[in-house]
């Protein structure tokens, strides 16, 4: 088996070694706005022998060669497109081209076969479940690309009738076709495999008699890594804080000069029957995320809300999911679990007559609320229950 096939085969099977990894880690990737990737594969030039002579049976060649690819890539629409950034250097050893071409009757000429290749695309890729909830991820490729040969050459005389520097001889555009799976590894890596097609597009544009169009395919296997995450995250919390009680009661004491300036935070919605959070939820909360850095004096209070027909315990148990959905966020978003309350009881609330979509359930009551309010209240509260060495140190952080 050649080195390509082997290693395409290698990074195959770690990605199976690797299917018992969390689904919140392949989140973490996939949300990642850019990635960068290295492969290795096999290229295969379909086409003529002798460029300078008409093709026939005895002047076609299928010729493979190792090949060194290096990917960019990011995001352009939700979670399904993404832009990327091919760059591949192959035809590393040249001398089996240069016995085809010397073994056909003169004048002779390939340097496809006979030269380096360099191969540039921009490509438009699609997948074909959502990115940000699928761990194994299937997609589809195409765009528009260039393919050099012999880049490194220090001059670039067209040899024989043609049009543009460098010539067909020498260049070739091409519309590449493809399909690939990709498997998250971690947090910030993934292996994926993809094969595609390369069809010749000289001929659309060039008026050359001569010209016999070339195609070409590439097979190759390789690693992404995440470039630039949405947020460092902390470990997921062990539980959910029980609801903060402040006494009836409280003994006047010096008022704290951090007061919570925010009157209200986003609320976020959920699909029906559904605690999860979407990427538009994601980035209402990372809003609130970074108006909670800035406002050290916030507290937050967390009230989840379902749209069920019905006041039970299966209500109550949704509303309540996502209430601790959006906790486990902002807590792996960076902020002190400490500040947050979770309402113990969540609330079911019935559609009614004012239900405002055909569909099933009410939107709007398909929500989280994050009501801010002023941490100074708690911890005034909280210094009545504790000792007087605890009281001065709360009293001095205020």
């Amino acid at each position: 088996m050649p080195k390509t096939l082997r290693l395409i085969a290698l990074t195959l099977i770690l990605s199976a070694l690797s299917f018992g990894n969390t689904q919140a880690q392949s989140n973490q990737f996939r949300d990642s706005r850019a990635h960068l990737g290295v492969a290795a594969g096999l290229f295969t030039y379909h086409g003529p022998i002798n460029l300078l002579a008409g093709r026939s049976s005895t002047n076609f060649v299928r010729e493979s060669d190792p090949a060194a690819v290096l990917f960019g890539s990011f995001p352009i629409r939700s979670d399904r497109f993404y832009f990327r950034g091919m760059l591949a250097l192959t035809n590393f050893s040249q001398k089996d081209g240069e016995e085809l071409v010397a073994a056909q009757p003169a004048p002779s000429k390939n340097e496809f076969l006979t030269g380096f290749l360099l191969l540039f695309e921009p490509e438009l890729v699609m997948t074909l479940t959502p990115g940000s909830k699928s761990r194994i991820l299937p997609y589809i490729f195409t765009g528009f690309g260039a393919m050099v040969a012999d880049p490194f050459k220090s001059e670039s005389k067209v040899d024989f009738p043609g049009t543009g520097v460098p010539g067909p001889e020498r260049s070739v555009y091409h519309l590449p076709v493809g399909a690939g799976i990709d498997v998250a590894l971690n947090g910030c890596w993934s292996v994926f495999a993809e094969a595609s097609w390369r069809f010749d597009l000289n001929y659309v544009w060039r008026n050359e008699a001569d010209y016999d169009a070339h195609n070409t395919s590439l097979v190759l296997g390789g690693l992404r890594m995440c470039m630039n995450r949405r947020r460092a995250r902390a470990p997921e919390p062990s539980r959910i804080p029980a609801p903060m009680t402040v006494p009836a009661y409280a003994p006047p004491l010096p008022e704290s000069p951090l007061i919570c300036p925010l009157v209200e935070l986003n609320s976020v919605y959920f699909e029906y029957g559904s605690a999860e959070l979407m990427p538009e939820t994601r980035a209402l909360l990372d809003e609130n995320v970074e108006a909670l850095v800035i406002n050290e004096a916030c507290c937050v209070e967390i009230i989840g809300y379902t749209d069920r027909d019905d006041s039970g315990i299966e209500a109550l148990r949704m509303s309540r999911a996502r209430a601790e959905a959006v906790f486990n966020y902002y807590v792996r978003s960076g902020l002190p679990a400490d500040m947050f309350t979770v309402s113990a009881e969540g609330y079911g609330e019935s559609c009614g007559k004012a239900k405002d979509t055909l569909g099933p359930g009410c939107p709007r009551a398909r929500r989280v609320d994050s009501l801010p309010f002023d941490c100074a209240r708690v911890m005034r509260n909280a210094i009545l229950g504790s000792g007087r060495s605890n009281r001065s140190r709360l009293l001095e952080n205020m």
